[in-house]
C-alpha cells in the first residue's frame, strides 16, 4: 500500500506543486533515511531477537535490546536532524536555486530536520510487532497510515504549496505508524518493569549485528540519496522528478519482491535458535520461488509497456522518460532472488560479507553515479546505480548460498527452472498482445496486466501448491544444527 501511495503522489504533486517543488519535497522527506537505513539497521535488529529471545525465553536480554537500541536510535536521530539541519543552513539554497523554490528550501529541510529526530526511535514499535510475527497487525497499521498520508496531502496541497508544511504532515503520518504498532506490540512482549540493562554483555553481540546492519542500511539510503544530490547538483532541482519517474516503478517493483522476505526475518531467527536448519532451507527455496513468480512478470510487463504506463501515470510528455523506468526495473530481473536469502542471513546472523560488498558497492554506485550523469544526465545516474547492482549480484548470491547451506544446482532446480522457465514461455504472447492490441490508459493498462499475471499465476499454482505441501512434510524432519 506505501508504494501504491507513493505512486499515486508523485502525479498529484507535479500537477499542483510543479516540477521543482515537488523536487524539494522528495529530497525532504528522504533525506532521514525512511524506510532503509533503520529497517535493515536497528529495526531488523529489534525484529531478530524479539523472536529468538522469545522462542528461547530470555526475557533479560530481550529488554536489555529494547533498552538499548532505544538509546541508539535517539542517537542516531539526533545526529541526523544535526547533519540535515547544517545542510539546510548551509547548502539548501545553493541545492535549491530555482525560484519556485529557493525560499523553501531551508524551511522543508528544517522541518525534515525535526522530524528526523523522532522518526528513528520510532521505528522500533513496527520492528517489535514483526518479532511477534504479528504482520497481519503490522500491515494494518501501514494500510491506514499510508491512506492517511495520501488524505492529508491530497487536502493539504489544495489550500498549501508549502513544501514545508507538506513535509511535516507526511512526517507526522510515519511518526504515527510507529507509535501505533508499539502499542500494539507492548503488552505481547511480556516485559515487567526494570527488566533488563542499559549495558552490559547482553549487548555485545546485538549491537555488532546492528552494525552491520545499520552500515548496509546506511549504504543503502546513501545510494538513492546520493542519487537525488547528485542529479540536484548536475542537472537541477527540477530533474529530481524524472529521476522519481523512474525510481518509483522500481520501488514498487522492490516492495513487491520483498513482500516474501520480509516476512520471513523473525521467522528465520526463531528456526535458528530453535536449531530447526532443515525447515529453514526448504522456507527459502520455497519463499524464493514464490519471490519470483510474483516479481519477474511484473517486472516483464513493466518494461514492454512502460512508455504508455508512465504516459497515463504522469500525464503526456513524460513518455519519453520510459527507457529511464526500463533501466531501472531491469535489476529485478534477478535481483529478486536476493530477498528471502537475506532474511535467513539475517536470521542466521552473519553478515560480515555483505557488510562488505554493500559499502563498496555504495562507494562505486557514488563514482559512477557522479561521473555518468556529468556526462549523460539524469540517465546517467541511473545506469551508475544500476551497473554496481548488477555485477554485484552473482558474488553476492554466491556468499549467501553458501551461509544458508543451499547448493547452487538445488536452487537451480528448485527455484530457478520453475520460475523462470514458464515465466519466458508466457513473455512471448505478452509482447505480442501488447504490440497488437496497444492498451493505453489506466484502465486498459490494467485490464491488460490484470489477465496477464491471472493467465500464468493460474497455471504454476498447482506447482505452487506442491512446494508449499513437500515444505510441510519437511517440517517433520529431525532437528539439525546450521554448519
Amino acid at each position: 500500500m506505501r508504494g501504491l501511495v507513493a505512486l499515486v503522489m508523485l502525479p498529484l504533486l507535479v500537477h499542483r506543486l510543479g516540477a521543482a517543488p515537488t523536487g524539494l519535497f522528495i529530497f525532504a522527506t528522504t533525506l532521514t533515511g525512511y524506510f532503509t537505513a533503520v529497517e535493515y539497521g536497528v529495526g531488523t535488529s529489534v525484529t531478530k531477537y524479539v523472536a529468538e529471545y522469545r522462542a528461547t525465553g530470555a526475557d533479560e536480554q530481550l529488554g536489555s535490546i529494547l533498552r538499548a537500541s532505544l538509546l541508539l536510535t535517539l542517537g542516531l536521530g539526533a545526529i541526523v536532524a544535526l547533519g540535515v539541519a547544517l545542510l539546510a543552513l548551509l547548502g539548501g539554497e545553493a541545492l535549491f536555486s530555482a525560484a519556485s523554490v529557493s525560499s523553501q528550501a531551508v524551511p522543508a529541510l528544517l522541518v525534515a530536520a525535526g522530524v528526523a529526530f523522532f522518526y528513528w526511535p520510532s521505528r522500533l514499535g513496527p520492528a517489535a510487532l514483526r518479532g511477534l510475527e504479528r504482520y497481519d497487525r503490522c500491515a494494518y497499521v501501514e494500510i491506514f497510515c499510508a491512506l492517511l498520508t495520501l488524505a492529508l496531502i491530497f487536502l493539504a496541497s489544495t489550500v498549501t504549496h508549502a513544501v514545508a508544511i507538506l513535509t511535516g504532515l507526511f512526517g507526522a503520518v510515519f511518526l504515527l505508524e510507529g507509535a501505533l504498532a508499539g502499542a500494539l506490540a507492548w503488552p505481547h512482549l511480556g516485559l515487567r518493569r526494570g527488566l533488563g540493562h542499559w549495558r552490559g554483555r547482553h549487548l555485545q553481540p546485538a549491537m555488532g549485528f546492528s552494525a552491520g546492519l545499520f552500515l548496509i542500511g546506511l549504504s543503502d539510503t546513501f545510494i538513492y540519496e546520493s542519487d537525488r544530490i547528485v542529479v540536484t547538483a548536475f542537472v537541477g532541482a527540477a530533474a529530481i522528478v524524472v529521476y522519481e519517474v523512474a525510481l518509483r516503478p522500481q520501488t514498487g517493483v522492490r516492495l513487491v519482491a520483498g513482500l516474501v522476505g520480509s516476512a520471513l526475518i523473525s521467522t528465520s531467527s526463531r528456526l535458528v535458535a530453535q536449531n530447526r536448519a532443515a525447515r529453514l532451507r526448504e522456507l527459502v527455496l520455497v519463499g524464493s520461488l514464490y519471490a519470483v513468480v510474483l516479481t519477474v512478470p511484473l517486472v516483464v510487463l513493466i518494461i514492454v509497456l512502460a512508455d504508455p504506463i508512465v504516459e497515463a501515470w504522469i500525464g503526456e510528455g513524460y513518455g519519453r522518460y520510459a527507457s529511464y523506468v526500463q533501466i531501472f526495473v531491469s535489476y529485478w530481473l534477478l535481483g529478486v532472488n536476493a530477498g528471502v536469502l537475506t532474511s535467513a542471513i539475517f536470521g542466521i546472523g552473519q553478515i560480515r560479507i555483505f557488510v562488505w560488498l554493500t559499502v563498496a558497492g555504495a562507494v562505486l554506485t557514488l563514482g559512477l553515479s557522479i561521473a555518468l550523469t556529468a556526462a549523460w544526465g539524469t540517465v546517467g545516474v541511473i545506469w551508475g546505480t544500476v551497473v554496481p547492482a548488477w555485477l554485484s549480484l552473482p558474488l553476492w548470491l554466491h556468499y549467501a548460498l553458501r551461509h544458508v547451506g543451499i547448493s547452487k544446482t538445488r536452487y537451480l532446480h528448485e527455484v530457478l527452472v520453475p520460475g523462470y522457465l514458464p515465466t519466458m514461455i508466457w513473455t512471448v504472447p505478452v509482447v505480442l498482445l501488447a504490440q497488437a492490441l496497444h492498451p493505453t490508459g489506466l484502465l486498459d493498462l490494467g485490464v491488460f496486466c490484470a489477465v496477464a499475471l491471472c493467465v500464468l499465476w493460474l497455471a504454476l499454482l498447482p506447482t505452487l501448491r506442491a512446494r508449499w505441501q513437500r515444505m510441510l512434510v519437511d517440517d517433520r524432519l529431525p532437528t539439525v544444527a546450521l554448519a
